[in-house]
């Protein structure tokens, strides 16, 4: 069925719900907009829940932006009986479309896995954005382009599986990319936005959950315009082991330029040096891992001696077995301390983390329960809610301690990937999920952000691995680079570029659409 006359044309039963603030003396002086009279989507059959809608206006750059605010859980079903196996959390904002034309919508999520959506949604994409213990409209949010669906991967924020026997299905990454799909499919039909082009956006783990799911809907006939892979590189074009280790090289340069830790003449351009650092880890170093056997004493020391300069690091810090360093022993020991100063695993600028991550319990909780009105005693999983635990019981295990890889990849890899606390072995032995995607749906285009100081990630990394598709695929994938760690939206100058040009990745891509659509 076709929206016509904006949100309150939903062909479901709507009960109104009192508007007066039933809010306590707790909440006064937090940044709060002034509560809306709300609405309930009523359940429509058992195992449904309440989603509840409320109204709201965001001052963004361009003005004053009115958006509808959707929050609630849906069920999700087994195909043949209906049986509902578990509720995925989620919380949408969308803007009525001008000129009947139908806004995309962008469903979105973080990475761990485990870690549930809040980050990203709080992190400045969405409208509101957490800044210390305080609620703040975010003045470049994406809903001006696009609207938002952040959804809580299964046992992160309120989802949980139905019964506990159904937890296990949902913790494998084909499970993960299954239930995912249905929430989307169930989101666009419950929600009434099968007329939507759709986009899908991952953050970090997410981009494996992104490009999985690419794959996963564009093989069974869904419709997606666009994917949005954030601080998770290109991970679907496998190349040799070296290549990793070569292009990790240039993120530790750019923090060692900017520790003004480089040898003069390196810091006198950073242009100049990333370039000379990335022609001899392309043209030299990469060579020299994968033909290591064969290389004299002297050759090695050569090699340490350049790693050393581009690095900041002192020779003696490299083996010459190897002639590689992990990235955890970069991290721990570039401060030239017997590794208690390590670097930020997000931000390779920090001596730690700038910001808790997980943001501020009761800020969360006022908003979600509060402003939006989400009346739950679940506890939101992953931050500093402390539910009941049995006593005597099982040990507690979060989503992530619980999941489960189920890629086809050697024990070897795996085993590999587990000692040195890299993605490499997994992110190289993945189906080439975003290579089918592109190939069988000659529309579908690809975002890539990398932060510059993401000791995980690399920048000039994914421009080689997209330089491999064939030209049809190559042309339809774009490759960002930003001065950023490994959560871009959360630098305060990283951010509104990553959102403009998410906004124009947009736009360019429903563009192309319409003209491929032309007779």
């Amino acid at each position: 069925m076709r929206r016509s006359n904006g949100f309150r044309g939903l062909a479901i039963s709507l009960a109104i719900v009192a508007g007066a603030s039933t809010w306590s003396n707790a909440h006064a002086g937090t940044d709060f907009a002034a509560d809306s009279p709300r609405q309930v989507i009523a359940p429509l059959v058992q195992g449904d829940e309440p989603i509840v809608i409320s109204q709201h206006t965001v001052q963004t750059m361009d003005g004053p932006l009115a958006y509808e605010a959707q929050i609630g859980r849906l069920a999700i079903r087994r195909g043949d009986d209906g049986a509902v196996h578990g509720y995925i959390f989620f919380v949408a904002y969308r803007v009525r479309p001008k000129d009947g034309v139908p806004r995309p919508i962008t469903f979105a999520w973080n990475g761990g896995p485990g870690v549930p959506s809040s980050i990203i949604h709080m992190g400045g994409i969405g409208p509101r954005m957490m800044v210390g213990n305080h609620i703040e409209d975010s003045p470049e949010t994406l809903l001006r382009s696009t609207d938002l669906v952040f959804m809580d991967a299964m046992e992160t924020g309120f989802s949980r599986p139905a019964k506990e026997k159904y937890a296990s299905e949902f913790f494998t990454l084909r499970g993960d990319v299954a239930a995912t799909a249905e929430f989307i499919r169930a989101f666009r039909t419950r929600l009434r936005a099968m007329d939507q082009p759709v986009f899908v956006a991952g953050e970090s783990y997410g981009v494996f959950r992104a490009a999985a799911l690419s794959d996963f809907m564009v093989d069974r006939g869904d419709r997606l315009d666009g994917t949005i892979l954030i601080s998770g590189d290109f991970p679907n074009v496998p190349q040799p082991i070296a290549f990793y280790d070569a292009m990790h090289v240039p993120a530790r340069t750019a923090t060692a330029f900017y520790y003004k830790r480089l040898p003069p003449d390196l810091m006198k351009d950073r242009a100049a040096t990333m370039k000379a650092v990335v022609e001899w880890a392309t043209n030299v170093y990469q060579p020299a891992l994968e033909h290591l056997d064969t290389l004299s004493h002297a050759q090695k020391d050569q090699i340490i001696a350049q790693l050393a300069r581009y690095t900041g690091m002192k020779p003696e810090d490299f083996s010459r077995k190897t002639l590689v360093m992990h990235a955890g022993k970069f991290l721990e020991f570039f401060m030239g301390g017997e590794g208690d100063n390590p670097l930020s695993e997000e931000d390779t600028r920090d001596l730690q983390a700038k910001e808790n991550l997980k943001g501020s319990p009761q800020a969360l909780d006022h908003y979600l329960r509060g402003e939006l009105g989400y009346d739950t005693d679940l506890t939101y999983s992953w931050i500093e809610e402390n539910g009941y635990r049995p006593e005597p019981g099982p040990k507690l295990r979060t989503a992530g301690d619980q999941f489960d890889y189920d890629l086809p990849m050697p024990a070897a890899d795996w085993a590999a990937t587990l000692k040195d606390g890299e993605v490499t072995w997994v992110a190289r032995d993945n189906p080439p999920w975003m290579p089918n995607a592109l190939r069988q749906d000659k529309k579908l285009r690809v975002f890539v952000a990398t932060g510059r100081f993401d000791p995980l990630n690399m920048c000039e990394g994914d421009v080689r691995v997209t330089a491999q598709l064939p030209p049809d695929q190559r042309a339809r994938v774009e490759n960002h680079c930003y001065e950023s760690g490994h959560v871009i939206y959360l630098d305060p100058a990283a951010r509104p570029k990553l959102l403009g040009d998410l906004s124009r990745f947009i736009a360019r891509t429903l563009a192309a659409g319409k003209a491929s659509a032309k007779p």
